[in-house]
């Protein structure tokens, strides 16, 4: 795996995320500095309808880029307009829904969020203009993970970008030009995240891989849909949940005083998360992609390097709070008693920065490595469980100060339950806290190259692999196959999915001994990677060969593999394709 690709990636997804939270962060600055505490106090308040539509957005974002690449890798384009335009119209419908129901029942909702009766109206002004302009934050999710699965990198960054500019000029128009007091921050989120998204989706309609709108209604691709984004909904449900809770909690110890410092740690938790969330959501699809590969050595590079990065500046982080608390606190506007309670909220809160960057990439990484089930308990011990209840049980005793160490607490968890529960997947055969199958990087032997989406290039590189099969004692029909299928697929995607000559091919062959449940067992694995067009070259063939059973006849090494293989994996990560294929040998 290239550095320089996932610094690259990892680099912009920081700037994305960047551009993602300077709006939120803008928004408490401006609240604090023209409305004192009550202005963070009421941000506080409303912060979970944030979440609410962020819920809606990642379910349909997450979920309908997920189905679209599906559908993409096997070249069926309608399935993935079918995709995308049920993302759009069930964005639509849900926010829609959101709106109508909350607007209704506002007042009690506000109550339940924990607001007082002096802010209030304020809150009430605030959630309106956002109920009913939410779906802009919405549907900002699709074209965000709609452009990621063809590479478009730079634009993402640049809708970031201008989504947080847009927001703070909208958000000082509304409050010093038109006067509309602190709902001018919410004219300002909502127009700016409508016209974001407005440009982000035209920009998916656009374009030689664009996507298309169609009215096609297809309830069970609907239900799958909201199925593959319910993980990334479940994190954005759970925070709505927390951030309710910890109002409620804070405003029965201290009142407007411990929202309006929950509000500046919400603020600075969110700015951590711009480098956290960068270099997790950088990594993560690679690490999906190298552990099919079982390429260990790069995953654990990989990791390395994204924890350094984390450790490094985070640790800068947290020492710029821990030395001028008050200087940021003041950022804010507060003042007097309200800047003192911030200030010491934000030192305790400082010291749940360093042990968050290894829980945080820890998440994302068991579920790029396939242990679904382990990242999801970890993710709800860190978000929920063990950050609500410290804070209930030492708030009685320590008032504020239990309330932020509770975040302490919460970002040892995950690392405290990975030491009790290791020993049980070591058991299984996984090594470090990292849970690899070490089994092809102890056993395995493999050939690694690249070659020119040339004709004569590749059939050139075929001797070496040839000679590979040949030195690794492969018998003369496995040699023939590996051969054959390796051309075949290479030429296949030369000719669909790269876009010149000059365009480079990735390829491995991987000879290992399988362990778990297929122990004993030798396997040959093949790898290809490219960044060109989406395409699997056997999803092609095999669905030309449904149409017509003699169709592969010039494609002997292709029907060979399909034939042969045990597991076939394709996956299509921010742009760069990658095809595997395990053939257990007899």
């Amino acid at each position: 795996m290239d550095a320089a690709l996932i610094v690259r990636h990892v680099s912009a997804s920081i700037l994305a995320m960047l551009g993602a939270m300077a709006g939120s962060l803008a928004n408490s600055a401006l609240a604090g500095v023209f409305f004192g505490a009550a202005g963070l106090a009421v941000m506080s308040v409303v912060m979970p309808f944030y979440f609410l539509f962020s819920v809606v957005g990642s379910l349909v974002g997450v979920g309908g880029a997920t189905t679209a690449a599906y559908f993409l890798g096997r070249d069926d384009t309608e399935g993935a307009d079918r995709s995308f335009s049920l993302a759009v119209w069930l964005g639509l419908l849900f926010s829609f829904l959101l709106g109508l129901i909350g607007s209704i029942w506002l007042q009690d909702i506000l109550y339940v969020f924990g607001t007082t009766d002096e802010i209030y109206e304020a809150a009430y002004e605030y959630g309106l203009v956002y109920l009913w302009g939410g779906f802009g934050t919405a549907l900002f999710y699709l074209p965000f993970n709609f452009l990621r699965l063809s590479g478009r990198l730079r634009l993402i960054i640049g809708l970031f970008l201008a989504l947080a500019v847009v927001n703070i000029v909208l958000d000082l128009f509304f409050i010093q030009v038109l006067a509309v007091g602190i709902a001018g921050i919410a004219w300002g989120t909502v127009l700016a995240s409508i016209l974001i998204s407005w440009l982000g989706l035209h920009a998916v309609l656009r374009g030689e891989s664009a996507f298309h709108l169609v009215r096609q209604l297809d309830m069970s691709l609907a239900l799958r849909l909201m199925q593959l984004g319910s993980p990334a909904a479940a994190n954005n449900l759970l925070t709505f949940f927390r951030l309710i809770v910890l109002n409620r909690l804070l405003l029965a110890t201290a009142g407007e005083v411990g929202l309006a410092a929950f509000s500046v740690v919400t603020a600075l938790e969110n700015f951590s998360l711009i480098i956290l969330s960068g270099l997790a959501q950088g990594s993560a699809s690679f690490i999906s992609v190298l552990t099919r590969e079982f390429d260990t050595v790069s995953v654990r590079r990989i990791e390395y390097e994204v924890h350094r990065i984390g450790l490094v500046l985070i640790g800068l982080m947290t020492a710029v709070i821990l030395l001028f608390p008050a200087e940021i606190v003041s950022l804010f506007g507060l003042k007097g008693s309200e800047l003192a309670a911030a200030s010491e909220a934000v030192c305790i809160f400082a010291f749940s920065l360093l042990p968050s960057v290894c829980c945080y990439l820890m998440f994302f990484y068991y579920q790029a490595a396939g242990f679904t089930g382990l990242a999801n308990v970890l993710v709800f011990s860190r978000s929920f469980l063990f950050i609500l209840l410290p804070a209930w049980l030492l708030a009685s005793v320590y008032g504020m100060k239990g309330i932020w160490w509770s975040f302490t607490i919460a970002s040892l968890s995950p690392i405290i339950i990975m030491l009790l529960v290791k020993p049980f997947y070591v058991r299984r055969g996984y090594a470090g806290f990292l849970l690899q199958d070490l089994t092809a990087e102890r056993t395995g032997t493999y050939l690694s190259f690249s070659v020119k989406a040339d004709t004569e290039a590749v059939v050139a590189k075929m001797d070496e692999v040839e000679a590979f099969c040949e030195t690794n004692a492969l018998t003369g029909k496995e040699t023939m196959l590996v051969r054959m299928a390796m051309e075949e697929m290479l030429l296949s995607i030369k000719d669909h999915s790269c876009q010149s000559d000059e365009a480079v091919m990735d390829g491995r062959v991987l000879l290992m001994e399988k362990a778990g449940k297929k122990a004993g067992k030798k396997a040959i694995v093949l790898r290809i990677r490219n960044t060109g067009r989406m395409f699997n070259p056997l999803e092609y063939y095999g669905r030309v060969q449904e149409k017509d059973p003699l169709a592969l006849q010039d494609a002997l090494g292709i029907a060979m593999v399909m034939k042969a293989a045990d597991v076939i994996h394709y996956k299509t990560t921010f742009g760069i394709n990658n095809l595997m294929v395990m053939i257990y040998r007899k």
